[in-house]
């Protein structure tokens, strides 16, 4: 035997059974490891300092037998020159890194030094002279003026070469004697004289336009009778489309634009139509109002110029529409449009049954992001319960006039149940209606109700109502609407023949409501309250005369007041 097996022969005569047995899986060519055993080993008597070299021998015969996984025994001096190699390996790495670290020192440096460079220069522009800081100044002054006075110029080169553009160009449409419209069969002097002045209108209106000086209001109309087309006419309607198309030029200086043009009692032919079509679709006008046009299929000319202009903002239509399918072409024209959000008005005049649901229901679709529509159709109950629907859905309309209709006090009823539930509506119209005192009560009743504190408080503070009589238009006149809440709820506390304070309306609220009420008196004190008579009306108290307080005494009056008939009872109670 050679000396590790010797050894580890002494070592079984000195160990337990146990432990030759594990002395035994050492040796084995299977074992890979000298894994830590709960039983005692043969080299664990060098740990507890034993004699025994018998153990001693064991173990370090152990020790000298480590395997690795591949099979292959390493020496301790194979294990040590391992570790050598493996520190310096490590010593390479580290001398790297300083290497780095130095050099990471020295960048940093630099950058410091940069930043500290930066600073200096800023310190010294923040520093910079007063003097240089005003020069600057009013070297921008300068440029704005110049700038400014090169506009001006350009613009007056403009002007001059517009102005010699109107020198050379001439009314090219020849006038028509009287004799033309007789020969025509127009036997009453009067339509020639109409046709004059209608003409003369015309080309007065065109040099105005070539001379970028329009009216702001534009009428082409006949205020009595209509005008019938006529192919002589064709040439001024040429040179009317030609000078609404030279207008355009003028669109730098500040009152350009025009305001409304009216075409009223004037047949439109296809061929003026389709003359005046791709001006007005793209011209400054911002209302278009069309009417009396008979025999014209002026409709499509409407719609295509309502998509196409996104300055108009406003269009009235006079013209009968027959058919639902011509009030859809209409009405999606207007919501289609790009910049439906920006008309202002939409007006149908005479136009249509009012009473016919499906028709107002299309109407009604396109008014819901308009400011301002009117609606004079012989509306009655049938288009009437249309629309108070449409007001208590809470649409965006600001103003809603329905003067000149067939409503009743059954169609107000619905019109004052509509505004309790909306918020937007600052403006309705109810003019020339056969709407009696018993529908203007309730009305009155839906913007000021008196027969409560909290009624007082929810009433309708926003929409004031017009063409009743006797007229209420004074209720809900302040804006913000706040303030008309305030005004209500002063003029109901201020209901009183005993004292100046209704304190039947305070009765059943705490009196740490107190400083709400001084606030409230305060705001409107030495003052009558506006809405009294619409009170009295109601109750037939009439309010208290506050006038009559020096400005001085109302909150040591208002204080007495509110103990008098509140706080104390409360307190006591």
């Amino acid at each position: 035997m050679d000396n590790k097996e010797s050894s580890v022969a002494a070592a079984f005569s000195a160990a337990s059974e146990e432990d030759k047995s594990e002395a035994k899986n050492m040796i084995s060519p299977t074992h890979t490891s000298c894994a830590p055993s709960n039983r005692k080993r043969p080299f664990d008597a060098l740990e507890e300092g034993s004699g025994n070299t018998n153990d001693t021998t064991a173990a370090t015969a152990c020790y000298m037998s480590i395997t690795e996984t591949n099979g292959r025994s390493l020496s301790i001096e194979d294990i040590f020159k391992d570790m050598q190699h493996k520190m310096n390996h490590m010593q390479s790495e580290i001398d790297t890194t300083k290497a780095e670290n130095i050099e990471l020192k020295s960048k940093y440096y630099e950058l410091e030094n940069k930043v500290d460079e930066i600073t200096s220069l800023k310190d010294e522009y923040n520093e910079g002279s007063y003097d240089n800081k005003r020069s600057l100044y009013d070297m921008q002054i300068e440029i704005d003026k110049l700038t400014k006075r090169n506009q001006e110029l350009e613009y007056s080169v403009k002007d001059l070469t517009l102005k010699n553009e109107y020198n050379e160009w001439d009314y090219e449409a020849d006038d028509i004697p009287d004799s033309y419209w007789i020969e025509r069969g127009f036997d009453e002097e009067e339509h020639a004289e109409r046709m004059g002045t209608f003409l003369g209108k015309m080309k007065d209106s065109t040099h105005e336009l070539r001379r970028g000086e329009p009216p702001k209001n534009m009428d082409l109309l006949l205020t009595n009778g209509h005008m019938l087309h006529d192919d002589i006419l064709l040439p001024h309607w040429k040179e009317f489309a030609g000078a609404l198309q030279q207008y355009k030029k003028f669109n730098h200086r500040e009152d350009y634009g025009i305001n409304e043009l009216r075409i009223y009692n004037v047949q439109l032919q296809q061929e003026v139509m389709d003359m005046l079509a791709p001006v007005l679709q793209t011209s400054s006008i911002k209302g278009l109002v069309l009417g009396g046009n008979i025999e014209s299929d002026a409709l499509l000319f409407a719609a295509n110029i309502i998509k196409s202009n996104p300055k108009l903002r406003r269009f009235v239509w006079c013209n009968q529409i027959e058919s639902v399918d011509d009030m859809k072409k209409l009405c999606k024209a207007i919501e289609n449009r790009p910049h439906r959000l920006s008309f202002e008005y939409f007006g149908l005049h005479n136009t249509f049954d009012g009473n016919n649901p499906e028709m107002m229901r299309i109407v009604l679709d396109a008014s819901r992001q308009i400011e301002m529509i009117r609606l004079d159709n012989n509306i009655g109950s049938a288009g009437a319960h249309l629309i108070a629907n449409f007001l208590a859905s809470n649409p965006s309309l600001d103003d809603l006039n329905l003067a000149d209709n067939n409503l009743s006090d059954n169609d107000a009823t619905l019109f004052a149940n509509a505004l309790q539930s909306n918020t937007h509506l600052r403006r309705l119209d109810l003019d020339d209606n056969a709407i009696t005192e018993v529908g203007r009560r309730v009305l009155l009743e839906s913007i000021f109700n008196v027969s409560s504190l909290n009624s007082c408080a929810t009433s309708n503070r926003r929409c004031r109502i017009h063409g009743l009589n006797p007229d209420i238009y004074s209720i809900n006149k302040f804006h913000p609407t706040s303030h008309n809440r305030e005004m209500k709820i002063f003029t109901l506390l201020s209901g009183t023949d005993d004292g100046f304070l209704n304190m039947n309306c305070l009765g059943d609220l705490s009196y740490k409501l107190i400083p709400n009420v001084l606030s409230l008196a305060r705001k409107f004190i030495a003052a009558v309250p506006e809405l009294s008579d619409f009170y009295f009306e109601q109750t037939g108290q009439r309010s208290a005369d506050w006038d009559q307080l020096d400005v001085d005494t109302v909150p040591i009056t208002s204080m007495f007041e509110l103990l008098r008939g509140w706080a104390v009872p409360s307190l006591s109670a």
